[in-house]
């Protein structure tokens, strides 16, 4: 299989486990899940709360939450995420996480804790250096896809996507995490908004610049 398509295939399947863990979780922890969609873009097919979207790189969870919609004044909010005990709160974010780094790392072993780690350093390293860094990054990916399993492909790609959604940034996992803590289970604190929109950058930033050196990786190899 080729490289490029084993690559979407670990996008859909990681997709596909990590928003179903959360949407299971948050209907175990009593909260009222609003909608899930699978993939980004123009929806696909709607049933009830679940929509397919066209792009199969990410998802969302909407759960029901006073900081994003308005709600009767009689409601007790008791299945509201951020009406939540502290410890909902941070665990929720963290769950679809937890469960495909578990798989990645029965597949893999020791070998994909060490990827895990190392995975924090190469990801910054290579959104500072897409076209040099990142390069050399892709290229051992690639190498790693020809030469092993689908299944060892998948479990790799997953302890690098895990890593990405743990680091602490807003509209990551890692950063909702770490606001459920500072928040220290309060359902609402002044300062979040404007904290929430300084944390988004950086996340940002690593996104856009792992994007070009997915596209200029593309690029030499369509021109090789």
């Amino acid at each position: 299989m080729p490289p490029a398509l084993q690559l979407l295939l670990c996008f859909i399947i990681f997709m596909l486990i990590h928003i179903s863990v959360m949407a299971g979780c948050a209907r175990l922890f009593g909260i009222t899940v609003r909608s899930v969609s699978y993939g980004v873009g123009p929806a696909l097919l709607a049933l009830g709360k679940v929509k397919i979207r066209l792009l199969p790189l990410a998802g969302s969870v909407v759960l029901k939450d006073t900081r994003e919609e308005e709600l009767y004044d009689d409601d007790p909010c008791l299945d509201a995420y951020n009406f939540q005990p502290l410890w909902k709160q941070w665990l929720l974010p963290l769950s679809g996480v937890a469960v495909l780094l578990a798989l990645a790392l029965a597949i893999l072993g020791m070998q994909g804790w060490d990827s895990f780690m190392a995975a924090f350093t190469q990801i910054v390293e290579g959104a500072l250096a897409p076209m040099g860094t990142a390069q050399e990054l892709l290229g051992k990916g690639e190498t790693f896809a020809r030469t092993h399993s689908f299944a060892a492909v998948f479990a790799l790609f997953a302890v690098k996507l895990c890593a990405f959604n743990l680091l602490p940034f807003a509209g990551l996992n890692g950063g909702q995490a770490l606001l459920a803590l500072l928040r220290g289970g309060k359902p609402y604190v002044a300062w979040e908004e404007s904290v929430t929109k300084w944390l988004l950058l950086p996340g940002l930033a690593i996104v856009l610049a792992w994007l070009a050196a997915f596209g200029w990786y593309g690029w030499k190899a369509a021109g090789a």
